[in-house]
C-alpha cells in the first residue's frame, strides 16, 4: 500500500462531493482550485509563506472538503465546518444567493484565506479575511490575488 502524505487529509474529495458542495454553497468552484483540492485536501504546505504588503503571511493549513461523519478529529478543518463557525462574520449581504466568502486556508494568527465571490461570482478572487476586524455582516477583507493559480505562484518556502 502506498505511503499516504500525513500533511493531507484523506479521503480526497470526489467529483461528486465537490459538486454536492457547489450546489449547497450555490457557487462554482474554480477549476484550478478543484484540481488542487482533489490532490492536496487539507494540505499543510511546505511552501507556506507569501508576501502581503509589507508583511509576510503564513499558511497553517489549507482547509479540506470532507464527507462529515462527526467521527474524525480532522473534520474541524472542513470548509463547511469552519464556515459555520464563522457564520455571520464572513457574510456581507444576507440576501445574496450563495456563499460570498469561502475560507480555503487557515493563516497563522486566526485569519483565513478565502475565495471571494463578491465582485465576480463567476471568477472568485483570493482575499484575506481578518478575524479581529470582522463583525456581523461586516467582514474585513483584503485582496491578495486575482485567482487561485496566481495565489499559488506567490507561495514560498
Amino acid at each position: 500500500m502506498p505511503q499516504q502524505d500525513q500533511s493531507i487529509i484523506y479521503p480526497l474529495p470526489t467529483d461528486a462531493l465537490l459538486q454536492e458542495r457547489e450546489v449547497a454553497w450555490k457557487v462554482q468552484l474554480p477549476e484550478d482550485y478543484k484540481k488542487f483540492i482533489k490532490n492536496e485536501n487539507g494540505l499543510i504546505p511546505s511552501k507556506r509563506y507569501f508576501h502581503f504588503g509589507n508583511n509576510e503571511k503564513v499558511i497553517d493549513r489549507f482547509l479540506a472538503i470532507l464527507a462529515i461523519s462527526g467521527e474524525k478529529p480532522e473534520e474541524v478543518y472542513d470548509i463547511g465546518v469552519v464556515s459555520t463557525q464563522l457564520e455571520g462574520r464572513i457574510v456581507f449581504d444576507e440576501d445574496y444567493v450563495g456563499m460570498q466568502l469561502i475560507p480555503i486556508a487557515a493563516l497563522f494568527g486566526g485569519d483565513f484565506l478565502c475565495l471571494n465571490y463578491i465582485e465576480d461570482p463567476e471568477n472568485p478572487s483570493i482575499c484575506i479575511w481578518h478575524h479581529e476586524e470582522s463583525y456581523e455582516l461586516e467582514p474585513a477583507i483584503e485582496f491578495v490575488a486575482n485567482n487561485f493559480t496566481e495565489f499559488s505562484d506567490m507561495l514560498q518556502d
